[in-house]
């Protein structure tokens, strides 16, 4: 059985086919980094008319490869929120198109759940089977949360209430002069630099909430970036050494990132111990910010140190993707009958789990 998955929520246009075992038999990107990043982030309606210009004929590539027609198909999965309203409504209507002249069943899918799941996707194989109940740290541009996924339904364990992981990135990599897309700069720039050189601040809140939060180190980076003379000194440097005062500033930007993501994780971990006597023995690490190595590695380790089993997302599905839709849109499969192609909505601003497209 084949599933369609169509994935326009910001500024990747993506189609895959997924067969019902998770193996991806095709998958395709459209970039638009580069007509984002002379704007240093992306811009809505940019993103929309690419999605316009690229969806339909990467629907027709994705089956030519695959050697398949649109009536080989047994479903298509399309993300419906959230996202950018604009890209979205590009997606849902073609998916919906396709859908209404050709009778195959139409999935709408949560885009948040595309990353819980992308976890057990694989590049050249059958995907991991998915357990009866797992955590999912999700970090993106976008998102910044923890869920508890059960076979019948997940509950969001935390969120952020200020800024994503994957934003403080861009906007402290813009700060100092990377283009966008800045997460992986400061990945790099910080490979040989002293995480411990400078003190960034791990938030705390009075009612002991889990919540992530991360617009105070935003704000204490920028500060300290510009009082060391490091606005935007990263300009136009591609190619040339990083300074080493500049290494040891991406160092420990990045380092205090993961001190958060792992006191929060650590913080949910043990409460789920007082009150669970069978917590749950995986998690995936999934999102944009999941293809960064420093932060890979240090989950990881926490996860060994626990015994807990770690899904790492593959940094190919870690990024937006129509494989993780598709493989979502099987994860909800036997629900399929209640969903009227004709009556299916793009919906900017939506919970995980929450079934109102």
């Amino acid at each position: 059985m084949r599933m369609l998955g169509i994935e326009t929520s910001c500024d990747e246009t993506s189609v895959a086919i997924v067969l019902d075992d998770g193996t991806v038999v095709t998958s395709l990107i459209a970039s638009q980094i580069e007509r984002h990043r002379p704007f240093g982030g992306v811009v809505p309606e940019i993103a929309s008319r690419e999605h316009l210009a690229h969806l339909m004929p990467l629907v027709t590539r994705a089956l030519a490869d695959a050697g398949l027609t649109l009536h080989d198909l047994d479903g298509i999965a399309v993300t419906a929120g959230p996202g950018l309203i604009g890209a979205l409504l590009v997606g849902v209507a073609a998916a919906q198109g396709i859908s209404f002249g050709s009778g195959i069943p139409l999935i709408p899918v949560n885009h948040l759940e595309g990353h819980i799941y992308s976890g057990y996707l694989r590049l050249e194989s059958a995907a991991t089977p998915v357990p009866e109940r797992f955590l999912s740290l999700v970090v993106s541009g976008g998102h910044s949360s923890v869920y508890d996924v059960q076979r019948d339904g997940l509950v969001m364990i935390n969120r952020t209430r200020d800024d994503a992981g994957g934003e403080v990135f861009d906007k402290v990599a813009k700060f100092i002069g990377f283009p966008y897309p800045g997460g992986p700069q400061i990945e790099r720039a910080g490979s040989g630099g002293d995480g411990s050189r400078f003190d960034l601040p791990i938030p705390t809140f009075k009612d002991e909430s889990l919540d992530f939060s991360f617009s105070g180190l935003k704000s204490t980076a920028i500060r300290l970036a510009r009082q060391t003379g490091l606005a935007d000194v990263a300009a136009g440097r591609d190619g040339e050494e990083v300074p080493a005062v500049l290494a040891d500033f991406c160092a420990s930007f990045q380092k205090a990132v993961g001190d958060q993501l792992l006191d929060r994780l650590t913080r949910i971990w043990d409460r789920l111990l007082e009150k669970d006597d069978e917590p749950p023995a995986e998690l995936v690490f999934a999102g944009g910010v999941a293809s960064n190595g420093e932060l890979r590695e240090r989950i990881s380790a926490w996860c060994d140190r626990r015994g807990i089993t770690i899904r790492l997302a593959e940094r190919r599905y870690c990024t937006d993707n129509g494989a993780m839709i598709a493989f979502a849109g099987w994860q909800k499969w036997g629900s399929r009958d209640r969903f009227d192609s004709r009556r299916v909505r793009a919906v900017s601003r939506i919970a995980a789990g929450t079934e109102t497209f």
